[in-house]
């Protein structure tokens, strides 16, 4: 049995000593021990192993997956070997893993909050955001972001009254959030974010803006048909007020 070998075979060594009696892995095993370097990977590789069978222990597998997976599960001759089937396994095991990610992040999608939303984008703000495009002219930053394949936006009169400074793509719980920057003052910025409505399903049209209080910063959020959007300002809430659709 030669390094590479051994690597194949101890890759499906599962945690725990189950697999210590099976002929090749115990011949895998030795070829380890002879090799410095194939002895640290199989170390590590274990800790990984285990690690990962920790976390799989404490989360829930979604319903119905244990039934998908031995359904696609292809039979196997009587006549392959034991690592050949832990083979099976640990392939098994990784497609748990991706569909438990993939819960996870749906999960993370469909329970997200109108104060994390604010939070998150205001903590972009806190300081002067770094723009993708800059430009006094608003025409030609709905143009630009018209290119980016982003949902248009319907920025509220009196904030489109003010000077464009420019705009970028953001993102929030892996949905696109646009961002236009409007000149405050001299020394501020007021700022609009716009994102589909699927991201703040509790965010639904007809209903009054909801104002929240972040740090120095204020923030109105609201839903129109399809969009979610929010304006955040310094100045206390009677300065954000001031820049709503229907002020």
């Amino acid at each position: 049995m030669d390094k590479q070998e051994a690597r194949r075979i101890l890759a499906a060594y599962r945690p725990g000593d189950q697999d210590a009696a099976d002929p090749q892995f115990a011949q895998a095993v030795k070829e380890a021990a002879r090799d410095p370097e194939l002895a640290r990977w199989f170390a590590q590789e274990r800790e990984f192993d285990r690690a990962i069978a920790g976390h799989l222990e404490s989360v829930p597998a979604p319903f119905g997956l244990k039934t998908r997976i031995l359904a696609n599960a292809a039979p196997r001759a009587a006549s392959k070997s034991s690592w050949a089937a832990a083979l099976a396994v640990v392939a098994a095991v990784l497609f748990l893993l991706a569909q438990l990610v993939s819960s996870w992040r749906d999960s993370a999608r469909s329970s997200a909050s109108l104060p994390d939303y604010q939070r998150e984008m205001v903590s972009f703000i806190e300081l002067a955001p770094p723009l993708e495009m800059k430009s006094s002219n608003l025409g030609e930053i709905k143009n630009w972001l018209a290119k980016k394949e982003v949902a248009s936006v319907a920025v509220p009169p009196r904030l489109a009254a003010l000077d464009p400074v420019g705009c970028r793509i953001l993102s929030f719980r892996g949905r696109k959030v646009t961002l236009i920057c409007f000149r405050q003052g001299e020394r501020n910025l007021a700022h609009l974010f716009v994102v589909d409505r699927a991201a703040l399903p509790k965010l639904t049209p007809g209903t009054a803006p909801t104002l929240a209080d972040e740090g120095e910063w204020t923030t109105a959020s609201w839903a129109e048909k399809d969009r979610a959007y929010m304006i955040a300002v310094r100045g206390g809430r009677d300065a954000v007020k001031r820049y709503l659709p229907n002020a």
